[in-house]
């Protein structure tokens, strides 16, 4: 090109690129203009591609039930790519893109996408059902009234903390951990003041998002987003009967009309109700939110409940037994018929017409809940939200709806304020882990409960800043399913069976106390009560809490599912606590009045031949004798026995299952 040639488009591309109007589209003008008549001399790129075993990885870690966001910085386009070579994102999910555009818009999406979650039955605490409910008194209004002690215990505590914090604490710390200090207590008053009562949080996103809807179909200039002539535009927001039989009344007359002529009274078929709620030809169609309206779902379940054991309701700590959904619970027709099926392989349709039902096909509808969703955002997006505590909660409401969400063009500042908001919003709180290779990942990973860098090409920033640091991303499995559930376990059940051992000695001397009329006398002597927390008990504990593993490496890795029992709280719950409660009474009183009354006759005085077998008393003096140290020692070893045999059953149990 020619100096002139140079200079004059150079101009066209300042004033471009200077203008406020339509720049984008006179960007692509002037780049027309000079990209014309090229020979490509040679090329350059920069290999991005994925690491070995990423895609497994993170199915595996789908179906442990650990919920995946993406926060790239990478175009819309190519982060849904990335998402579906990496399996974040199927084929079958329906996608939710909210991209950056005028406010109004990216706000009506929002809206109603949460709208549409609470048709279908996905945001239950959102209806007005939830949000109206008040209940008389009952078993749980007692449950409040403890609750509400504790609230205001909460509050004291925080007031307390934010006085002294203001008023003498701030005179020895520095500026920057003063501010620090002030805005963590003036979040967790924030949140306090939510869990207060979550209705009326949850009351106002439902009337903004009300409100958004509203005003976006009121414009004319959105007339044309409308679908039909239906003119009730507060269908889309409520909840209450006849609104949504009138809008059930709407759809169905339009899949009539598509599906051509057919019976007056006829159902729609699954497929015609299943296209029409994952079309994308409009992102507005209000028809597809209450289709659910008028769609039978009755289920019949194939378990019976009457087969639970009373042990199994009580004492089991995984809900899949508490509730009834093991092979030994299953009716027994079911059984017949999967005993039939294994020898004909007559498939599910079979076992139906076996049990008497018709095909699942013909009976069973669509069901739009049964769609997995996924949520695009583009970081451009988000500043029409952030900012706006009950924008912010309808933007999480989404989200914790979507099996994926995936935010694109996002600066590393958003990357964090997500997370955050991630820990502030969705409830009950997450447990956070954040990963990345790069400078740009830092917040995130700093942010997060868990911070986890890969070492790498982008440098060791991340590593620097992470809390454990991997060479590839597909380490995350071992890390995750296999050493973090191990741990867990092992903690979890570390920690029961301390307050066990020492509840257990306790509770030993307690029962003797009432035997010497409550007058102090020491059961044990003083160097036994001293080696009792090692020797006793604490050295099979720390092995058991080191080296135990419930699971075989290679079971869990073809179960990614067995991580749940950690998140499920199966290991450390209330139930589990008090499993261990009633088993540290039965033991205490097993090892005192098994061994108490034999010492208490002639066992105590005698050898064991003519004592503890014959009951043969002789006279004390004659180089035989017993006294309290005897009866307590003798006690002592036989408790140690018992919390001894209580880890090795324990390790034995867990190789059984």
């Amino acid at each position: 090109m020619t100096e002139e040639k140079t200079d004059e488009w150079l101009s066209k591309f300042k004033e471009a690129a200077a203008s406020i109007e339509d720049r984008d589209k006179k960007l692509t003008a002037v780049a027309y203009e000079i990209e014309t008549d090229l020979h490509i001399v040679g090329a350059t790129a920069i290999e991005d591609k994925l690491q070995d075993g990423v895609p497994e990885t993170i199915s595996k870690l789908e179906k442990a039930g650990i919920k995946l966001w993406v926060l790239t910085g990478d175009k819309r386009e190519t982060a849904i790519e990335i998402g579906y070579s990496t399996k974040v994102l199927t084929p079958k999910m329906h996608l939710t893109e909210v991209v950056d555009g005028p406010e109004d818009v990216v706000k009506t999406l929002i809206a109603m996408e949460l709208m549409r979650h609470i048709k279908i039955g996905n945001l239950p605490l959102y209806q007005f059902s939830a949000l109206n409910q008040s209940t008389g008194f009952n078993m749980k209004s007692i449950w409040q009234c403890f609750s509400l002690l504790g609230k205001w215990k909460r509050r004291f505590s925080l007031a307390w903390r934010q006085f002294y914090l203001s008023r003498f604490k701030r005179l020895w710390l520095s500026k920057e951990n003063y501010t620090y200090q002030t805005e963590d207590l003036e979040e967790e008053i924030e949140a306090d003041k939510r869990r207060a009562d979550p209705r009326i949080q949850r009351r106002k996103v439902r009337e903004l998002a009300r409100e958004i809807i509203k005003e976006f179909w009121s414009d004319p200039k959105n007339a044309h987003l409308k679908q039909g002539d239906d003119n009730d535009e507060t269908s889309v927001v409520s909840d209450d009967p006849p609104a949504v039989f009138e809008k059930a009344k709407t759809a169905r007359a339009s899949l009539r009309s598509r599906r051509g002529s057919k019976a007056a009274n006829a159902m729609p078929s699954a497929s015609t109700i299943k296209r029409l709620a994952l079309c994308k030809q409009n992102i507005f169609d209000e028809e597809a939110l209450s289709m659910l309206s008028y769609i039978p779902t009755t289920q019949t379940s194939k378990f019976d409940n009457r087969k639970r054991t009373i042990f199994e309701r009580l004492f089991s700590v995984d809900k899949d037994v508490r509730n009834g959904k093991l092979v030994k619970h299953l009716t027994d027709g079911y059984k017949e018929a999967l005993a039939i099926d294994e020898e004909e392989e007559c498939g599910k349709e079979g076992i139906q017409e076996m049990l008497g039902r018709e095909p699942a096909s013909s009976t069973t509808h669509f069901d739009p809940s049964s769609v997995k969703r996924g949520l695009i955002v583009e970081g451009a997006a988000l500043k029409h939200i952030l900012g706006d505590p009950v924008l912010e909660e309808m933007l999480f409401a989404v989200a914790s709806c979507s099996e994926s969400v995936i935010a694109c063009r996002v600066s590393p500042l958003q990357k964090a304020l997500l997370l955050k908001m991630v820990r502030k919003y969705v409830s009950p709180t997450p447990t956070t882990l954040a990963i990345g290779d790069g400078a740009n990942d830092v917040g995130m990973i700093q942010e997060a409960h868990v911070g986890i860098g890969i070492s790498g090409l982008e440098g060791q920033q991340a590593v620097n800043s992470s809390d454990f640091a991997i060479a590839q991303f597909r380490y995350l499995e071992s890390l995750l399913l296999i050493h973090g559930r191990w741990n867990f376990m092992r903690m979890s059940k570390a920690v029961l069976f301390f307050f066990y051992k020492n509840a257990a000695l306790v509770s030993v001397m307690m029962v003797f106390s009432v035997r010497c009329l409550h007058s102090g006398t020491p059961l044990f002597d003083s160097w036994v009560l001293s080696v009792f927390n090692f020797v006793g008990a604490s050295l099979p504990c720390i092995f058991f809490a080191v080296f135990d593993r419930d699971l075989p490496r290679d079971y869990i890795m073809r179960n990614p599912e067995v991580y749940q029992s950690g998140p499920r709280k199966e290991f450390m719950s209330l139930r589990t606590f008090i499993r261990w409660a009633i088993i540290c009474v039965v033991h205490v009183f097993t090892v005192y009045f098994f061994a108490a009354p034999a010492l208490q006759l002639g066992g105590g005085v005698t050898s064991a031949f003519k004592g503890l077998m014959g009951n043969f008393n002789r006279d004390v003096g004659d180089g035989e004798g017993g006294d309290l140290k005897v009866f307590g020692t003798t006690i002592f070893g036989c408790l140690v026995y018992v919390v001894t045999l209580k880890v090795s059953d324990f390790s034995v149990i867990d190789r059984c299952k």
